[in-house]
Formats: C-alpha cells, structure tokens, sequence
C-alpha cells in the first residue's frame, strides 16, 4: 500500500491561490473535476466533504456522456481482485442510496447468470466464483440441471452450466445523476455545465489554469473524469493515456410474450445479454465480435440497424427469446473507454492531474470506488482501501499481468 505522496495530501491545500490575479469569469479552486458523469460526480462529492474547493467542468450537462447510455449494471461477478474490490467497496453505497441522498434509484437485484457454452468456458467462470467468494462475494456455480430448476423457462439450454449471483441487478442511472448532482451542490460542490476544456496552462510542468469556453478556473489540480474525452484531456499537458473507446449498443422492447417472471440478467458469451426491465420490457445489448476503436468526437449515438437486426436474431438463436424488430421501442450507442487490461487508471501524474478513467464498462457501477480512491489519493496522500499497483498508470508500459476477461 502507499502511504506517502510528495506532498499530495491535506496540508499540501492551505489557500494556494489567494493572489493570483483574477479576470472576468476566473474562479479559484482546490480542484477542478472535468467530466461530471457519475464518477466525476462522485469525485466532487467525497472531495466536497473533505472541505475542499471543487468547481465541475462538463462540456455539454451532467451525465450526458455514457453514464445515460448503458445498462444500468450493478455486479460483483468479475475475473480479477481488482474489480471484484471496486464491486465490493461500491456495494454499500448502492445499498444505502436512498438513505444517504434521499432518492430511490430502484436498484433491482435479479442477479447475473454468465451461461458457459464449453467445459473450458465453465473451468473458467469456476475460477472467477473461487476468487470472487475469497472476497465474500455470494456467487455459485450452477450445472445446466440446476439452472433448468431454478428458472424452467432455461430448461434444455445447450451450455455446460454457468456462474451465478444473486445480489447482482440494476438500477435507474438517470435518478443518480440527478441525485449526485444536487449532492455534490450541496456538499459545496461547484458544477459548471457547457465547460468545455480548451487548454491549460502549465508552469514548471505543473497545471496552474484550465481554460474553458465558459471562463477559466484557477487550479493547481485536475482530477479527469472526461470518460471516452480523458485522452483528449489529458494530451493537453503531454500525458499519453493508454485509452481506447469501443461502441457499444443496447435497445429496449415490449415482446408480444412477457419474459418468465424471475429471469436474471442472462449473458452469453460476453457477446449478447438480455434483462428484465420495467413494465414488461427487455433490455437487450452486445458487441457481436465487434472490437472496432471509435472516435468519441465522431461518434453517433444511434443504434446501427444492422446491429438490431443481429442482436435480436442472436437472442433467438442462443437465448430462446422471440423478439420482433416491430417491438423495439428505443435504441441507441454509448462508448467503452478501455484501458489494454480492462482496469481503470486512478493515479496521479507529475503535472498534478490526477486520471480516473478507463472503466471498460465499469464506470457506473464502480463510481463510488472510484471517488473513494480518487479521494485518498488526494486528500490521504495514497490509496489505502486496495492495492493501488493495478490501478497505476506506469502499469500499462510494461507487459499485462492480470486482466479482465468478463466484460460485455
């Protein structure tokens, strides 16, 4: 674990800009958060309790970027220590939402079923539950018998078993951002929306300013939360991030039939999944093999027609499920920021921007992981609640070690 940070900690923020001279639409901040998406927001909420100064910066409004696409996962299944303890320390601030923002995200834990086609697929998730339990996570390991008596509709399936648990679900990501949002206000929390950072200046290789179209902060730190654009923010001061950006798509549907009461969130393969949503509908989404880097600056926020053509017929063929193209109600793409191993990056760099990005997916559910560490990081002077060595930027230079393999 690391104790120590060259400065970085509490003492290091007395006032440190009092006497910078100001202009018209300068404010002064401890830190400037760039991207309030839901780990953005999480970052200036801990960071605001700490008593520190933090003004938001978010080019277009909060949780316009991928943290209003994507499914609204919540899950502890995953193949490495990593991002099982993100799950884990994240857990209990999804449990206890409502109590701590007074708002009800309807978190709903039908669990995740991973269905394994092959022996090898099935050795696999074997190891996955063995680590995962190590953690006290509540998996199991389902045959194909057990999962035809637990769930009669999957009776007959052609896998070799799958991996299960219960506690894993979804919740209502839009009520989260709404929620964050006036928590992080309230908290002391400044958010500035249509902020787009357009440079920053640097003096003896550190950030003194981040200018946007909306004005100019006065800082000495930069925490980047900018998701698929943490890049881009970055290359602004000379870092080079490791980061690239999958599409990633989903639709929703009222099948004529209702899905059987008590369906998990099904997963095969990692390339197609289907769940349960409100009022008898479906949410269906995969990558359908497809691997493709976009650029988050071109990128179209439609759903290809190609793509529900495909994913509905793979649901078909692979889950048993019917569901007509005329029965999709809505549809659209978000962005995968990934990193080469599938793990985040929260790490300081020597021009005191602080990165927090390359959640693979992950962003929404190991959100409050991520403004916890961010926060010691900072505040602490290092990450103490994991090891902070798989979460480091300098990792990513050297050959991978451990990577994550159960994403979808």
């Amino acid at each position: 674990m690391e104790h120590s940070c060259d400065g970085w900690h509490a003492s290091w923020f007395g006032d440190p800009l009092r006497g910078t001279n100001t202009q018209v639409k300068t404010r002064n901040a401890d830190v400037a958060v760039v991207g309030a998406g839901i780990i953005g927001l999480f970052c200036a909420w801990f960071l605001a309790r700490r008593g520190l100064r933090v003004v938001v910066l978010e080019r277009k409004t909060p949780g316009a970027g991928s943290s209003l696409r994507n499914g609204g996962g919540v899950r502890s299944q995953w193949g490495t220590a990593t991002n099982i303890q993100l799950s884990v320390l994240s857990e209990p601030f999804w449990d206890e939402f409502e109590d701590r923002f007074g708002v009800d995200v309807a978190l709903r834990r039908i669990g995740y079923l991973f269905l394994a086609r092959t022996t090898d697929a099935l050795a696999e998730l074997s190891r996955q539950v063995a680590l995962q339990r190590d953690f006290g996570v509540p998996s199991e390991i389902l045959s194909a018998s057990d999962i035809g008596t637990r769930w009669p509709s999957l009776d007959g399936f052609d896998v070799t078993g799958a991996s299960f648990c219960a506690s894993d679900g979804f919740l209502n990501q839009h009520r989260v951002v709404h929620a964050l949002t006036v928590a992080a206000e309230a908290a002391g929390a400044t958010i500035e929306s249509g902020a787009d950072v357009v440079a920053m200046d640097v003096a003896a290789g550190r950030i003194t300013a981040v200018h946007t179209t909306a004005g100019t902060v006065a800082t000495e730190l930069v925490v980047n939360c900018a998701g698929a654009w943490a890049p881009r923010v970055a290359e602004q001061v000379g870092i080079s991030l490791p980061i690239r950006s999958r599409r990633v798509s989903l639709l929703v549907a009222r099948p004529a039939h209702p899905l059987p009461v008590g369906l998990p969130w099904l997963i095969d393969s990692g390339e197609v999944h289907l769940r349960p949503d409100v009022e008898g509908r479906v949410q269906v989404g995969g990558f359908l093999g497809n691997d493709e880097t976009v650029d988050p600056a071109a990128f179209d926020h439609d759903a290809d027609g190609w793509w529900i053509d495909a994913v509905l017929g793979q649901v078909s063929r692979r889950l048993r499920i019917q569901i007509e193209r005329s029965s999709v109600i809505e549809s659209w793409a978000g962005l995968y920021p990934s990193t080469p191993d599938q793990h985040p990056i929260i790490d300081r760099t020597d021009a005191r921007m602080v990165i927090v990005g390359g959640f693979a997916g992950a962003g929404l559910m190991h959100a409050p992981a991520a403004g916890l560490l961010a926060t010691e990081l900072i505040v602490d002077g290092g990450i103490n609640s994991i090891d902070p060595d798989p979460l480091r930027l300098e990792r990513l230079s050297r050959p991978i070690a451990t990577a994550e393999r159960t994403g979808f």
